[in-house]
C-alpha cells in the first residue's frame, strides 16, 4: 500500500434525517440548567445532534460548557485540594472527588443488584412453567418486580456513567493544567534529566490511562461483591459444586494475575520506547528545515525506525500477554459452568433440571463479565500507576528559582537597572561553574556591550541576569520590566503583528514605528496578507534574519525597561544590522537599558555604549566609560520623505486578516461517512482478505459452539417433568465440556490473529506515516504545525497499535453475538418478531440519529487535540523568552492554554454527552427486549418446554 494511498478515500455525504425540523441556528443548552425530563434523556442534546444529522456540525454548533468544567474553574479546584494533600494526584483526587465517586458507586452498586435480580426472577419462571398448577399471582408478582427493576438500571446506569465521566472529565483537563503550569516553572537544565520525560507523550497517553482507570474505580469495588453474590447463588442453586467452579475462578484469577503483571511490565518498557521516539519525532519535525537543506531525511526515516522496531519489540509481548488476558477471562465462565455441572451430576450423582441449568447459566453469565473485566480493571489501575509515577517524576523536575533574581528591590540604588554582586553561576547545583566572581553594575538608560569570543560565556551571562542559571553565590537585582532577545528566535504559529504584540494592546503608531526600526516593513511587503501572515512552526516560512527581526520587534514593542538582547545583529547582513543598530538601538531604545551581546567588531570598537563587558572562560571584565556619547549620536537620520514613501503595515481592522494570508490552515476533516475505502486500508495492512476471513470463520465457529452447548443442556434437560438416567450424564458432559473447549480455542484464535494483524498493521502504517512525512515538501509544513504531527505519531499511533485490534475483537463479539442469540430466541419464540421488528425499526433510526453527529464530535474532537499539542510544544521551546518577559507573560500563557484545553474539552464533553444519549435509548430498547421475550414466553407457556424456555429467557437477559 503506497502512502498516496493512505491520502486518498472519498467520504459518502449521506446524513440520516430522524425529526423532520427546518435547519435552524442550535439552541445551545447548559446541562445543568436544562429541564428535569430533559435532563432525564439528555434531551438538550437533541438540536445539536439535529443539526450534525443535516450539515457538517462546527466548533461553535457544541454545547457550551458549564462553568464548573470550564479548564482554569476545574483547576483551581483541583490545585486547592493539590496544595493541601503535600502536591500529591492521588491524594487531591480522592480528597476533592471522593465522596462524588462514592455517592456514584453506591448507585451503581443498586443497578447491579437490579441486574442480580433477573437470575432469581428466571428460576421461578422455570419452576413454575414445570409445575402442573401454575401460580399465576406469584408469576405476575415476580414478573412485575422484574420488569421494574430492569427498567430502572435502563435509566440509571446512563446517568450514573455520566456524572462518572464529568468528574474524570474534570480531573483530565485539571492534570492538563497542571502538567503545563509545571512546564511553565521547568529549568532549561531539567532537559538532560533522566527522569526527564515528554510532555506531550504524558498529555497524549498517560492522561489517556488516568482516565481509564478513573472511570472503572468503582467497578474496582463493585465486582468482587458481584462475585461474591453470584458465587452464593449458585451455591443455592448447585450446592456445593458451587465450590468447585469457585476453584476454578481462583486459578482463573492468579494466572489473569500473572499476565496482567507481564502486561505491566511490558507497558513500562514500551512507554520509555515511545518517550525516546516522541523525543526524535519532536527533534526531527521541529528543524525540518535543517533536515530538509542537508537531505538528512533518510537518516531521520532509518534512526526512527529503527526506535519503532524497539518499541515494537515490546510492544508484540504487551499485546501476547494482552491475549493470554483474554484467552483467561473469556474462558473461565465456561470452565467453571463445566467443572460446576460436571460435579453436581458426576459426584453428587445428582440430576439437572431446566430450572436449575438456565439459572446457573444465567449466573455464570454474570460471572463472565466481572472474571473478563476485574483484571482488565487491574490492568488499567497498573498502567495508571505507571502514567500517575511519570507525571510524578515531571513534576518533581528541577524549577527555576525565583530568588536566583531579585526583583526591583528597594535596597539598591534608585539609578541602578542591574546589580550583580560577587556572582558565580553554573546550569545546577551540581555542575561545574560557568560564570566566576561577576560584578556588575547597570544604570538606567545604559547600554551595556557584551563581546568575546565564541563559548565564553555571554549567553550564559543573558540567563543568569534572567534567572535561568543557578545562583550558586552572590546577588542579581534587576530593578525595572525586561524584555528578552534570544540567540535562537523564538517564533510562535501566529500572524507575524500577533508574534511582535505578544498579548499587548495595538497601538497603531508604536506598532509602525517598531517595524521600521526593526527593518521590516520591506519584507511586509513581500507577503500576500503584510503582517497578518501566518508564520509556520518555529517561523519555518521566514528566513533567519526575518525570524530574528520578528523577535527584536517583540521585544521593542513589549515597552520594557531592560533589554536583553542576545546577539540580534548575527543573523542578518551588514546593511541591515546598520540600520537596526542606528535606528533601533541607538534611536527607538536610546532612552531604555540595553544589554546587547554582539560580535560585530564595528560596534564593540565604535565606542557606543556606556561600559563594555569582555568575556572569557567564564571571567568578566567590566569596562565603564566616564563620560559616554549619547547613544543618539550614533543613529542614522532618516528625511520625513523617506519614511513617507516606506511600506506601511496594514491598518488595524479585521478586515485585513484575510485567509489568503494564512500559511496555518486548519486541519482538515472528513464530512459524512466514513468511507470504506479507510477500513479497507486498515484491514490490507492488517493482511487483506485472508485475515478477514480468518477472523470471520474463527467467530462464527465461536459462536456456533456458544450456542450449540446451551441448546444441548437445552435437550438435555428434556420436557416439562421429564428426568434422564444418570448413566447417560457422562456422554452428556463429555459433549458440552468439548463444545466449551472448543468455544475456547475459537477465543485464544481470534484474540492472537487480531494482535499479530494488529502488530502487523502498526508496523507498516507507521513506515508509510515516517516516510510520507519526512519526504512532504516544506510548504506542508508551512500549513501544519508540529501539533498536528505529534498527535498523528501519539495518540493516533496508540489506537492503531492497540485500542483498534481490541475494538476489532469487541466488534465480532458484539456483532455474532446479539446476532444470534437474537435469531435462536425468535427461532424459538416465533411470534417474538412482531414485537421485534419496531424495537429493530427504533433502533435503526435511534443509530442513525446518533452516529452522524457522534461522527463529527469525533473528528472535531480529533482536530482540537493537535493545537493543544502545539500549544505547549511551542511554550516548552520558548520558555525562557515566556519568563523573560514577565509573571503577566507566564500568566497570559497558561490562560492560552486554558483557552484550547476548553476548546477540546467541549468536543469532549459533546461527545459522551451523545453517546449517553444513545446508550440510554438502548437501554430501554433492550429492556423492551426482554420485556418482549418474558411476555411472548408467557403467553406460549403451554407450547413450550422448559429447556427452550431457559434458552429463550437467558439470551433475552444476554442481549439487555
Amino acid at each position: 500500500m503506497s502512502s498516496s494511498q493512505l491520502q486518498q478515500g472519498s467520504s459518502s455525504k449521506e446524513y440520516a434525517t430522524f425529526l423532520k425540523v427546518p435547519l435552524a441556528s442550535p439552541r445551545v443548552h447548559r446541562h445543568q440548567s436544562a429541564s428535569l425530563l430533559s435532563r432525564l434523556f439528555f434531551s438538550y442534546a437533541d438540536d445539536m445532534m439535529q443539526i450534525g444529522n443535516m450539515r457538517q456540525l462546527d466548533q461553535d454548533d457544541l454545547l457550551v460548557l458549564d462553568d464548573d468544567s470550564r479548564s482554569d474553574v476545574a483547576y483551581a479546584f483541583f490545585k486547592r485540594h493539590y496544595h493541601r494533600q503535600s502536591q500529591s494526584i492521588v491524594r487531591a483526587i480522592i480528597h476533592g472527588y471522593g465522596w462524588k465517586f462514592l455517592l456514584c458507586g453506591l448507585v451503581s452498586a443498586f443497578t447491579t443488584a437490579c441486574i442480580l435480580l433477573a437470575p432469581v426472577v428466571l428460576h421461578h419462571v422455570i419452576d413454575t412453567f414445570a409445575t402442573p398448577e401454575m401460580d399465576l399471582t406469584s408469576l405476575g408478582a415476580w414478573l412485575a418486580a422484574f420488569f421494574t427493576s430492569r427498567l430502572a438500571n435502563a435509566l440509571v446506569t446512563p446517568h450514573v456513567d455520566f456524572q462518572t465521566q464529568l468528574m474524570v472529565f474534570h480531573i483530565a483537563v485539571s492534570l492538563r493544567a497542571l502538567l503545563f503550569e509545571k512546564t511553565m516553572r521547568r529549568s532549561i537544565q531539567s532537559r538532560s534529566d533522566d527522569k526527564a520525560v515528554d510532555v506531550a507523550n504524558i498529555y497524549s497517553s498517560d492522561i489517556q490511562r488516568v482516565i481509564q482507570c478513573a472511570n472503572e474505580i468503582n467497578t474496582l469495588w463493585i465486582l468482587p461483591i458481584q462475585i461474591g453474590v453470584v458465587v452464593y447463588m449458585l451455591y443455592v442453586v448447585l450446592g456445593v459444586s458451587a465450590f468447585a467452579g469457585l476453584v476454578v475462578i481462583a486459578l482463573s484469577m492468579l494466572v489473569a494475575f500473572f499476565f496482567t503483571k507481564q502486561t505491566s511490565g511490558s507497558y513500562k518498557e514500551l512507554m520509555k520506547h515511545k518517550d525516546d521516539r516522541m523525543k526524535l519525532v519532536k527533534e526531527a519535525f521541529g528543524a525540518i528545515q535543517i533536515v530538509k537543506l542537508n537531505a538528512w531525511e533518510g537518516k531521520f526515516e532509518a534512526k526512527l525506525l529503527t526506535l519503532r522496531e524497539l518499541e515494537l519489540v515490546s510492544l508484540s509481548r504487551f499485546v501476547y500477554a494482552m491475549c493470554g488476558t483474554i484467552f483467561v477471562l473469556w474462558t473461565s465462565p465456561l470452565f467453571v459452568s463445566t467443572v460446576s455441572f460436571a460435579f453436581y451430576t458426576l459426584v453428587m450423582n445428582q440430576v439437572l433440571t431446566a430450572a436449575k441449568v438456565f439459572t446457573a447459566i444465567a449466573l455464570f453469565n454474570l460471572l463472565r463479565d466481572p472474571l473478563r473485566e476485574f483484571p482488565s480493571i487491574i490492568q488499567k489501575c497498573l498502567q495508571a500507576k505507571i502514567s500517575l509515577d511519570r507525571m510524578a517524576d515531571y513534576l518533581a523536575l528541577h524549577e527555576v528559582d525565583p530568588s536566583n533574581v531579585t526583583q526591583n528591590d528597594p535596597s539598591i540604588p534608585d539609578d541602578a537597572a542591574i546589580v550583580v554582586e560577587h556572582g558565580t553561576f553554573a546550569w545546577n547545583e551540581d555542575a561545574s561553574t560557568v560564570l566566576a566572581d561577576v560584578s556588575l553594575i547597570v544604570e538606567k538608560g545604559d547600554l551595556v556591550v557584551i563581546h568575546g569570543p565564541v563559548g565564553s560565556g555571554k549567553s550564559s551571562l543573558c540567563s543568569a541576569l534572567l534567572g535561568e542559571m543557578e545562583k550558586i553565590d552572590g546577588k542579581v537585582y534587576v530593578n525595572g520590566k525586561v524584555a528578552y532577545y534570544s540567540q535562537q528566535p523564538w517564533i510562535q504559529n501566529m500572524t507575524i503583528r500577533e508574534n511582535i504584540l505578544f498579548g499587548h494592546a495595538f497601538d497603531h503608531n508604536k506598532y509602525q514605528n517598531v517595524l521600521d526600526v526593526c527593518g521590516l516593513l520591506p519584507d511586509l511587503q513581500q507577503f500576500p496578507g503584510g503582517d497578518a501572515t501566518e508564520i509556520g512552526q518555529k517561523g519555518i516560512n521566514l528566513s533567519g534574519g526575518q525570524k530574528a527581526r520578528v523577535s527584536l520587534a517583540r521585544a521593542c514593542y513589549s515597552d520594557a525597561d531592560i533589554f536583553i538582547l542576545d546577539s540580534p545583529l548575527a543573523a542578518v547582513d551588514a546593511v541591515v544590522q546598520s540600520e537596526i543598530f542606528s535606528k533601533c538601538i541607538c534611536g527607538l531604545l536610546a532612552e531604555k537599558t540595553v544589554v546587547l551581546v554582539t560580535h560585530n567588531q564595528d560596534v564593540v570598537e565604535s565606542g557606543v555604549g556606556s561600559c563594555k563587558v569582555s568575556m572569557s572562560e567564564g571571567q568578566v571584565s567590566v569596562e565603564r566609560q566616564e563620560v559616554p556619547l549619547p547613544r543618539t549620536y550614533f543613529s542614522t537620520q532618516i528625511s520625513p520623505d523617506k519614511m513617507e514613501n516606506e511600506p506601511r503595515a496594514t491598518k488595524h481592522d479585521d478586515d485585513s486578516l484575510k485567509d489568503t494570508a494564512r500559511l496555518i490552515e486548519d486541519e482538515e476533516r472528513e464530512e459524512g461517512r466514513v468511507s470504506a475505502t479507510v477500513f479497507w486500508h486498515y484491514f490490507d495492512a492488517m493482511g487483506g482478505l485472508k485475515v478477514l476471513l480468518l477472523l470471520l470463520l474463527i467467530q462464527s465457529l465461536w459462536q456456533g459452539c456458544q450456542v450449540g452447548s446451551d441448546l444441548w443442556l437445552s435437550h438435555w434437560t428434556g420436557q416439562k417433568g421429564n428426568t434422564y438416567d444418570a448413566s447417560r450424564t457422562q456422554y452428556i458432559m463429555t459433549v458440552y465440556a468439548l463444545l466449551g473447549g472448543g468455544s475456547a480455542l475459537m477465543v485464544l484464535a481470534r484474540a492472537v490473529t487480531t494482535a499479530t494483524a494488529g502488530l502487523r498493521a502498526s508496523r507498516e502504517l507507521f513506515h508509510l506515516l515516517t516516510h510520507a512525512l519526512l519526504y512532504a515538501p516544506l510548504r506542508f509544513f508551512d500549513a501544519n504545525p508540529i501539533g498536528r504531527i505529534l498527535n498523528r505519531f501519539g495518540g493516533d499511533i496508540t489506537a492503531v497499535e492497540i485500542d483498534i485490534p481490541l475494538d476489532i475483537g469487541s466488534l465480532l463479539v458484539a456483532g455474532f453475538f446479539t446476532f444470534c442469540q437474537l435469531a435462536t430466541a425468535i427461532y424459538i419464540v416465533k411470534i417474538l418478531v412482531v414485537f421485534i421488528i419496531p424495537l429493530a425499526y427504533l433502533y435503526v433510526k435511534f443509530a442513525k440519529f446518533y452516529l452522524m453527529p457522534s461522527r463529527e464530535i469525533s473528528r472535531l474532537l480529533k482536530v482540537a487535540s493537535s493545537p493543544v499539542l502545539s500549544h505547549i510544544s511551542q511554550a516548552e521551546e520558548g520558555v525562557t523568552t515566556i519568563r523573560a518577559f514577565g509573571p503577566e507573560c507566564v500568566d497570559q500563557t497558561i490562560a492560552k492554554n486554558f483557552s484550547r484545553n476548553d476548546v477540546n474539552a467541549r468536543a469532549w464533553f459533546c461527545d459522551f454527552v451523545v453517546l449517553t444519549w444513545f446508550q440510554l435509548r438502548m437501554k430501554l430498547i433492550g429492556c423492551g427486549v426482554v420485556i418482549a421475550v418474558v411476555s411472548c414466553l408467557v403467553y406460549l407457556r403451554d407450547y413450550l418446554s422448559p429447556g427452550l424456555v431457559g434458552v429463550a429467557f437467558t439470551y433475552a437477559l444476554s442481549i439487555d
